[in-house]
């Protein structure tokens, strides 16, 4: 009977893989992008961290799709990459980083950059201790939109440094911070 159990879920956990890899594959497409994005955020929302380990390989191309030209697609996108950083597990931030910084690079779009900004912000509330260790890589990236042209950017770079800043764990810091920001 444990055999069968075991058996059972590998055949659920392969199909909920090609389920997260067919979504993932039409994101790019016009006409099936929004409705890819918000069927993912539904297998983020009910799945959770049974679909983690596949959802972590598609945050690129949904990070991705925050600079898209269409308001619905970036809407779905930011409520699918908003649903992964509520359901992450701390421990994952490592495998993420790629996708986080290449969303803070000068050439990603306005929209992206805000987004990503916001997403970091949200990161570092609910795993202090994990953005702490990464401090020393978000650091310059994010303080270099705090002077951005854009107001909205510069608005979320300074509500991501101030967050990131309160994540190094050292108290006596902590009065200084705003002077720091």
């Amino acid at each position: 009977q444990g055999l069968t159990f075991h058996l059972f879920l590998v055949i659920m956990t392969a199909a909920l893989k090609v389920e997260v890899e067919q979504l993932v594959a039409k994101i790019d497409d016009k006409k099936e992008g929004q409705k890819a994005l918000e069927n993912l955020t539904e297998i983020i929302r009910s799945k959770g961290r049974a679909a983690e380990p596949f959802l972590v390989a598609s945050l690129p191309k949904i990070l991705e799709a925050l600079g898209d030209k269409t308001k619905q697609v970036r809407d779905a996108a930011l409520a699918a990459s908003q649903a992964m950083v509520e359901t992450i597990s701390p421990y994952a931030l490592d495998m993420i980083m790629p996708a986080l910084l290449a969303g803070l690079s000068m050439k990603a779009k306005p929209p992206q950059k805000e987004a990503m900004l916001r997403l970091i912000t949200s990161i570092a509330g609910k795993a202090p201790k994990t953005i702490g260790y990464e401090l020393v890589n978000f650091a310059m990236p994010v303080a270099e939109f705090t002077c951005d042209i854009k107001k909205e950017i510069k608005a979320a770079a300074l509500e991501c440094m101030t967050a990131i800043c309160g994540c190094t764990g050292n108290k006596d810091l902590e009065p200084f911070l705003p002077a720091v920001v």
